[in-house]
């Protein structure tokens, strides 16, 4: 990640908590809104998503955007739209078929959750994204940002909103020196966002306020000076822009070690599917067992089994795997995955799922790409393919 493309979050919202501007000069307010709406107006990056009031395209957008950078959302929100250009033919879809135009964005949860939204609107709405508060966080996915997002980029409604970029803007305007993980200074953010949304203007304001936060009001070294709210911004005032906001750090990842077989049978490859609950439901994969550490996708036996072991109980398909020939690193929720890759040679069986899998068959090396993988899943595939002759000698 790069400065100006902060990942989003939902650092939550209000329930009461101390008032931090009611103190402020009601001049001081306007100034705040001014600035920043003017300053938005010639700075603004041009992005796909706010070339219209679309409450479609916002919807999308943002459920993208939670916990991933405007960098990377891009080429998936344009490549989702020309798949499902509007509300309907997303609910007319598969849910299959979306996760799969998901892929590779990860947080797969909310391609199930835009999905579920999508069908929600059509059912429920007539198609059309309701301009109600309360309807609108009603919808699967939809918390209080994501609302007041929707809420006041399309209808202009004076909703606010807090993610990321935005948190910390106001941390440093008001100078809040408290852990903003603390859920009442969480509190207290909202509520100041909440005196600040202006009427009308509300969502050129509120994207200003994140537009800032991923521009100017940058995690480390800021630009006060040329931010537009610099002479208004308390911790610029008292020299605590560098050192605020204060976050407690995350814990480091807890470490896994995984080990997966890529089983071929003449000029085929075995892949398997995860069943519905817990990480990676419904993906595809080679199967998989877990050897060390925390168990995060539930691929344990509960007992110690070797590879050949595992993959048979998996599969039904009796193996002899070969020597480790790839070892994969990737970061998955609060998880530190290595996972070691083997080649194995089908002996004897018939494919058949078991141990939490729904399927389990043979498929031509041509056809894995349609399949939706993880990451890991579509790494190892692209070195098949680099390398087919370390699968299928003399194919």
């Amino acid at each position: 990640m790069t400065q100006g493309d902060e990942q989003r979050g939902n650092p939550g919202a209000p329930n009461g908590g101390t008032d931090l501007v009611a103190d402020r000069d009601p001049r001081w307010l306007a100034l705040v809104q001014e600035r920043l709406t003017d300053w938005y107006r010639e700075a603004r990056r041009e992005l796909p998503w706010r070339a219209d009031r679309d409450p479609y395209r916002i919807l999308v957008s943002e459920l993208m955007l939670v916990q991933t950078t405007v960098t990377a959302v891009i080429p998936y929100f344009e490549k989702f739209l020309r798949r499902f250009p509007d509300v309907r033919a997303l609910a007319a879809a598969e849910e299959s078929e979306v996760v799969k135009a998901w892929e590779g964005l990860g947080y797969y949860r909310r391609a199930r959750q835009l999905h579920a939204a999508a069908r929600t609107i059509v059912h429920e709405h007539g198609g059309k994204i309701p301009d109600d508060p309360a309807a609108v966080r009603a919808l699967p996915g939809v918390g209080r940002y994501i609302a007041g997002a929707i809420l006041s980029f399309a209808f202009d409604r004076p909703e606010p909103i807090v993610e990321a970029n935005s948190q910390r803007v106001l941390a440093r305007l008001l100078a809040i020196k408290e852990d903003l993980k603390n859920a009442s200074i969480r509190e207290r953010i909202w509520r100041a966002a909440e005196l600040l949304v202006p009427t009308p203007g509300a969502g050129t304001f509120n994207q200003a306020l994140m537009e800032l936060g991923a521009l100017v009001c940058t995690p480390r070294q800021p630009g006060c000076l040329v931010c537009p709210a610099s002479s208004l911004c308390k911790a610029r005032q008292l020299g605590l822009q560098d050192s605020l906001p204060v976050m407690t750090a995350k814990p480091p990842p807890l470490a896994v070690t995984e080990a997966c077989a890529i089983v071929v049978s003449a000029s085929r490859v075995l892949i398997v599917q995860r069943g519905r609950g817990g990480l990676w439901e419904q993906f595809w994969e080679f199967p998989t067992i877990h050897l060390e550490g925390v168990d995060p996708a539930g691929r344990s036996f509960g007992a110690p089994v070797d590879l050949a072991d595992g993959i048979e109980r998996l599969t039904g398909i009796s193996v002899q795997p070969g020597p480790s020939l790839k070892t994969l690193t990737y970061s998955v929720t609060n998880h530190r995955v290595k996972l070691i890759a083997h080649v194995a040679r089908a002996r004897a069986g018939t494919p058949k799922p078991g141990h939490g899998l729904v399927d389990a068959r043979w498929v031509e090396p041509e056809s894995l790409g349609d399949f939706t993988f993880s990451s890991a899943g579509r790494r190892l595939i692209a070195w098949i393919k680099q390398e087919p002759d370390r699968f299928f000698p003399g194919g």
